[in-house]
């Protein structure tokens, strides 16, 4: 049985995995700013990634940090930095003083969302291409991940998510879905890992465009097994992809979205 803190348990991937983990017979804090619900599974602390002591209070006992907190979406700068940044210093530092040896952090698609999709398999790691204050909020995230698993010894896996839904919902998703099980796959093999280090993987299912090297992945020991094809199909749906000359953020990099405005 593993033993997770989780921030941001209340928001859209933290919900959705939590009572996975726990049917998995995991243990699972739930660390948020919105109080808890009644029946809600697992422990729930609240907390917010503002207030570093109250994180290590929150953090101290758990195996692995699952950081999901934060700004979604593109947001002003301030609040970018405030949040997505700093926010994201302070899980880590406390995760550190509370003796946490492993940390998932949830980095996204949109730290590359520049790159042409094209271009996704060119490398199993590629460097970042924001397309957003948003993005390079993430990039920033793998950049303090990497600093904090060489410099204190940290497992730290930076999972570039890409469309978490329960379901695919439109042709991107058909190669970008990563699906709730698919999600809680890859924290468990967050959780696995016994050696310090940075990793920089695809937060995707195993979806049939494939769009995305799957081995960095696989080298820590996440094996996804969804495909959002055969989910489409099943369902009667469309089961084609957009083409790959759309940038791996669309839409967030486009003229409706400029940068820095809240949407």
């Amino acid at each position: 049985m593993a033993v997770f803190a989780i921030t941001g348990g209340r928001g859209r991937i933290g919900s959705s995995v939590i009572p996975r983990l726990i049917g998995h017979g995991h243990r699972v804090r739930s660390i948020d700013i919105v109080d808890g619900r009644d029946g809600a599974p697992g422990e729930e602390v609240r907390a917010s990634i503002d207030d570093r002591d109250a994180l290590a209070a929150a953090f101290r006992g758990a195996g692995t940090v699952v950081h999901l907190a934060g700004a979604a979406s593109e947001r002003p700068w301030d609040e970018i930095l405030s949040t997505n940044i700093d926010g994201t210093r302070n899980v880590l530092q406390a995760a550190y003083s509370a003796g946490v040896p492993r940390v998932l952090l949830a980095s996204s698609i949109h730290a590359l969302g520049c790159a042409p999709a094209s271009t996704a398999r060119s490398a199993l790691v590629l460097p970042p291409r924001p397309d957003t204050y948003y993005g390079v909020s993430k990039a920033a995230m793998e950049a303090l991940g990497s600093l904090y698993a060489d410099q204190f010894g940290m497992a730290v896996v930076s999972a570039r998510i890409c469309t978490f839904a329960e379901r695919p919902e439109d042709s991107r998703s058909l190669a970008t879905w990563l699906s709730p099980g698919d999600a809680t796959r890859l924290i468990e093999a967050a959780a696995a890992i016994r050696e310090p280090g940075h990793h920089i993987v695809w937060g995707v299912s195993a979806n049939r465009p494939g769009w995305f090297p799957l081995e960095e992945g696989e080298a820590i020991g996440y094996f996804p097994q969804d495909d959002a094809v055969a989910v489409a199909e099943r369902a009667g749906g469309p089961t084609e992809p957009p083409s790959l000359d759309v940038p791996l953020g669309a839409p967030f990099g486009d003229s409706r979205h400029p940068v820095g405005l809240a949407w």
